[in-house]
């Protein structure tokens, strides 16, 4: 027994309690592994919309690419491409927050300065301190036994060759060098992070990797949520653009009475947008502050709030443009007087809307502060 174990010496209570632990650590884990299937499962079909509104989204991309392209157009068309681009951004940062849940560094060599990403469940060995010395010389015999090595590395140059071009890749991994099956699997097991660990030891990484797992769970949850609503506000206002274009001729442009429907289609969207993106957070803290807490940080939180701060700014040139499109619609001497009130009306009422927004602190997030926020 090395120094180290014996100085570690753990009763048998200690030790069941310890086995005990990793046990629920594992059910824990295996519990967040459900919920980010869950997620990627529910990711995966939000992908599905734009094939479904395909003809939607390029019927109103047609309608302002035809006839002669104004000005007015051109907003219209940044205003599209805002509100487009708000969900599919919030679906990419989903996409990568879920990549990163599955994998980590894996550092390797005694430098540690090479890594390769592993998956976020490592292969497991038995602690080294579980059993007395002559069942781990016997363990051992077993795992260096040729049928054993043959499940990871098959006896053939063609996996042995594929083995050995993986294990190249790393120069921080030696362990195959010596060219025999026992060293490639041995790489093998390099990548994989599988080490053998004492209890104690095993007991220390997984409670750090609980840690992990929820902190990255938590910020994954609240992007689904955050996607789901800007898909979900995308999906309407692309529909009630697909209702303005669709009776038109496909060889005409909008016209100035349907750049103010389009207009208005925008001047709606992104109010809306503002208050699907931050209301997720708003509700944590609405929790929090329900069960007593007295201020909180959430919107400061560069992690939990990095959808609103790269899609608040696109939503708001969105409306900009939106708004830009209207006003020059209304200056058109061709549109009706009803068409006007009508545009008027709803750039009055979305304006409103957007400095509501500002000043009850939708757009707090964008602004760099380490002060928590006072209960209201």
């Amino acid at each position: 027994m090395s120094e180290r174990q014996e100085r570690a010496a753990l009763t048998p209570d200690e030790r069941a309690a310890a086995r005990a632990f990793v046990a629920r650590c594992e059910v824990r884990i295996s519990t967040f592994h459900r919920i980010a299937v869950g997620l990627l499962s529910g990711a995966g079909l939000l992908v599905v919309l734009p094939v479904v509104a395909r003809d939607s989204i390029t019927g109103i991309l047609r309608a302002l690419a035809v006839g002669e392209f104004t000005l007015s157009d051109g907003l219209l068309g940044v205003m599209v491409l805002a509100i487009l681009g708000v969900p599919g951004f919030a679906l990419w940062l989903l996409f990568a927050d879920l990549t990163r849940f599955y994998f980590h560094a894996n550092h390797l060599g005694s430098g540690r300065e090479t890594f390769t990403p592993r998956f976020t469940l490592t292969a497991l060995r038995l602690p080294g301190d579980e059993l007395g010395p002559s069942a781990a010389a016997e363990l051992e015999r077993s795992r260096r036994a040729p049928w054993v090595v043959e499940l990871l590395v098959p006896s053939n140059d063609t996996s042995r060759a594929r083995i050995d071009r993986q294990l190249d890749a790393y120069s921080a991994t030696q362990a195959h060098v010596r060219g025999d099956d026992l060293g490639r699997a041995d790489g093998l097991f390099e990548l994989a992070a599988s080490h053998p660990r004492p209890l104690l030891d095993e007991v220390a990484k997984i409670e750090y990797g609980m840690v992990r797992h929820g902190l990255r769970l938590r910020s994954i949850v609240l992007r689904y949520v955050k996607a789901v609503l800007a898909v979900l506000a995308t999906a309407v206002a692309v529909y009630c653009g697909d209702a303005v274009v669709s009776g038109l001729d496909s060889s005409v442009g909008l016209g100035v009475t349907n750049s103010v429907w389009m207009a208005g289609i925008g001047l709606v969207w992104a109010p809306i947008l503002v208050l699907a993106l931050t209301s997720p957070v708003r509700w944590i803290e609405q929790a929090m502050r329900d069960d007593g807490a007295p201020s909180t940080a959430v919107a400061s939180d560069p992690e939990l709030t990095h959808v609103e701060r790269v899609a608040l700014p696109v939503a708001a040139a969105g409306w900009v443009a939106s708004a830009g499109a209207m006003l020059l619609a209304v200056a058109d001497v061709d549109l009706s007087t009803a068409a006007r009130v009508v545009g008027l009306s709803v750039l009055a009422v979305s304006t409103v809307a957007i400095f509501v927004a500002v000043s009850t602190g939708r757009f707090r997030s964008l602004v760099s502060s380490k002060r928590p926020v006072a209960g209201a």
